[in-house]
């Protein structure tokens, strides 16, 4: 089962969110299963999915994002 991690943020966050994401997995040890995004208007949504509930959760915190329900 996979735990879905969602994180919005404005257009003119998009390089510096990246980047720092980018560092955080891979100094953390975490591996995301699948990456993806949305953009709507100014908002862009990034879903992250993990195989491990504890890095989802870790993931989640570090980035304001929400840990979805599973389905």
């Amino acid at each position: 089962m996979l735990h879905v991690v969602e994180i919005r943020y404005g257009d003119n966050a998009s390089a510096s969110v990246i980047n720092s994401m980018q560092r955080w997995l891979a100094t953390g040890g975490a591996q995301p299963a699948t990456v993806r995004y949305s953009l709507f208007g100014l908002t862009t949504v990034l879903r992250v999915d993990f195989e491990e509930e504890t890095e989802a959760n870790a993931f989640a915190q570090a980035f304001g994002g929400v840990l979805l329900p599973n389905r």
